[in-house]
C-alpha cells in the first residue's frame, strides 16, 4: 500500500497537534506500508528540506509553485488567509503529479488541502477531522470574523462529504460532525501514540502545568476563575505556551494581567514555549497537569502526561477527556463550571502517596489498553482497506469546478472597493497610516 500525506505540518516545522499526531502515527504504520511520502504545505509554510528514513519520505511545497497558484486565486484577495491555503492546496496537488502512483491520499480538514482532491476525485480520499477552520472560528472570539468563517464553513460543507472517508479521534467531533453530515458515515479511531510508559519513580515538584496556548478557548480565563476559588495561594501553575492575540490592542496574556491581576503572571506563571525534549522533562516532573480547554477536537498533551506518569485534570470541552476516569486515572469537570475546576485542583493537590500512585498507574494502564497502538493500527488499515474496495471515481461537477479551481482572472478588488461610501474607505486608508506609522 503507498499513502500520499497531505499535510500542512509536519516535523520537524511544528509542535502543533496536527504534527504530534502524524509523527507517531505515520511512524506507525509505515513499516506496514509499501511507501508513505508526506507532502508539507499550507499558505504559511512552504519550504525547500524533506528527508528519506526508511520508506517514508517528506518534502515541503516549492515556494515558485506555491507564488504561481496564488496569483491564480488573485479573485480572492479580500479573504488572504483562505487565498493563500487554497493556492496552497493546488500548488500541492501539482507537486505531487496529482497522487500519480499513490493508492491512498489523507487530507486534513485544517488547511484546505483536502480541496483539489474532491474536485477531481480520481484517487480515494481520507480526511482526518483535527478541528477545521470553520470549527476554530465558532470558538475564537478574538477573530470576530464571520466573513472569512462564513466562506470557509461554506467550502467545508460542500466538499468535505464528497471524501471517501472521514475520521476523527474524539467522540464529541464525531457527533459535531455528523449533525453536519447525516447521511454521512464518520468514524471514531483514536491516536496512535508510542512514547515508551515511565513507570520508575520520578521525583515530582510540586507545581502543575499546562502546555498550550494563551488562547481564549484553551481555557486561560476559567483557570484564572477557578484559582481565585481556592483557598490554597501557594499552588503554583505553569503555563508553557505562545501568547496570542486577545484583541487588536492586546494580547491574551496582557488581558489576563488586568482581569486576573492576583493569579496572571503569580499562581499561574507563564512560561515560554520550549523544545519537545525540554518540555516533556517539566511534564515528567509536575505533580499534576491541567487540561482546560473549553473546546478542543482532542488535545494530545493529555497522552503527554500520562504517558510520563504525571496526573491530569481535565475539561470536558477537550476530546480526549473521554479517557479519563474522574477519580480514576485523572479528574474531569465540566469546562464551564470554575468551581468544579477549583474542586478537581484541590483534590488533586491533596491526594496522598498511595492514592496519588494508585492514578499514576491508571494512567499508564490507559495508555497500554484503550491506546494500544497495534490495535488503532489495524483499525486504521481496516478503512484504507475499505476505501480501495468501495472507491469509484466522482463525476466532475461544473459549479465546484468553477468555485474552487484555479483561475488566470484580473483581481475584482478595484471594482469591490469602488461599491464601498467614500466615507468607509477613508476611515480605512486612515487607520492603515496610524498602524504603519505606530510599527
Amino acid at each position: 500500500m503507498k499513502i500520499l500525506f497531505i499535510l500542512p505540518e509536519y516535523y520537524p516545522h511544528s509542535g502543533g497537534g496536527i504534527s504530534t499526531y502524524y509523527i507517531h502515527y505515520v511512524k506507525k504504520i509505515a513499516a506496514q506500508c509499501e511507501e508513505v511520502k508526506v507532502l508539507i504545505g499550507s499558505g504559511y509554510f512552504q519550504g525547500s528540506s524533506g528527508f528519506k528514513d526508511k520508506n517514508i519520505k517528506t518534502e515541503d511545497l516549492k515556494p515558485h509553485l506555491f507564488a504561481k497558484y496564488l496569483q491564480q486565486f488573485s479573485h480572492l484577495r479580500l479573504t488572504p488567509d483562505y487565498q493563500r491555503n487554497l493556492a496552497a492546496a493546488w500548488a500541492m496537488w501539482e507537486q505531487s503529479n496529482a497522487g500519480e502512483g499513490y493508492d491512498i491520499i489523507e487530507c486534513t480538514d485544517f488547511a484546505l488541502g483536502y480541496v483539489p482532491w474532491t474536485i477531481h476525485h480520481s484517487k480515494p480520499i481520507i480526511t482526518r477531522l483535527h478541528g477545521s477552520y470553520g470549527q476554530i472560528e465558532r470558538y475564537e472570539p478574538q477573530l470576530n470574523d464571520k466573513f472569512n468563517g462564513d466562506i470557509n464553513r461554506k467550502t467545508e460543507l460542500l466538499l468535505l462529504n464528497r471524501c471517501d472517508q472521514l475520521v476523527t479521534h474524539s467522540e464529541q467531533n464525531c457527533e459535531f460532525w455528523q449533525n453536519i453530515f447525516p447521511n454521512k458515515q464518520i468514524t471514531v479511531v483514536l491516536p496512535i501514540y508510542e512514547e515508551p510508559l515511565n513507570p520508575r519513580e520520578v521525583t515530582k515538584e510540586n507545581f502543575g502545568i499546562v502546555c498550550a496556548r494563551i488562547q481564549q478557548w484553551k481555557g486561560p480565563e476559567q483557570l484564572c476563575e477557578a484559582v481565585e476559588l481556592l483557598s490554597d495561594p501557594s499552588i503554583l501553575i505553569k503555563w508553557y505556551g505562545r501568547d496570542t492575540a486577545y484583541s487588536p490592542e492586546s494580547s491574551t496574556s496582557t488581558y489576563l494581567k488586568k482581569k486576573y491581576p492576583t493569579v496572571w503572571g503569580k499562581t499561574i506563571a507563564p512560561q515560554i514555549a520550549l523544545p519537545n525534549q525540554e518540555i516533556k522533562a517539566e511534564q515528567a516532573k509536575a505533580k499534576f497537569a491541567v487540561v482546560p480547554s473549553t473546546w478542543d477536537m482532542f488535545n494530545f498533551t493529555l497522552l503527554e502526561y500520562l504517558s510520563v506518569g504525571t496526573p491530569v485534570v481535565c475539561a470536558d470541552g477537550a476530546g480526549s477527556s473521554s479517557l479519563i476516569k474522574h477519580g480514576v486515572n485523572g479528574f474531569k469537570y465540566k469546562a464551564t463550571n470554575p468551581k468544579e475546576l477549583a474542586n478537581c485542583l484541590a483534590l488533586i493537590s491533596n491526594l496522598d502517596q498511595q492514592a496519588y500512585q494508585n492514578m499514576i498507574n491508571e494512567g499508564f494502564k490507559t495508555m497500554r489498553t484503550t491506546l494500544d497502538a497495534d490495535v488503532l493500527a489495524e483499525q486504521n488499515f481496516s478503512l484504507y482497506r475499505q476505501i480501495l474496495k468501495t472507491f469509484k471515481v466522482l463525476p466532475s461537477n461544473i459549479y465546484l469546478d468553477q468555485l474552487f479551481k484555479p483561475v488566470y482572472n484580473k483581481s475584482t478588488t478595484p471594482e469591490i472597493l469602488g461599491t464601498f461610501p467614500l466615507k468607509i474607505i477613508i476611515k480605512h486608508v486612515l487607520e492603515r497610516i496610524k498602524q504603519k506609522i505606530s510599527r
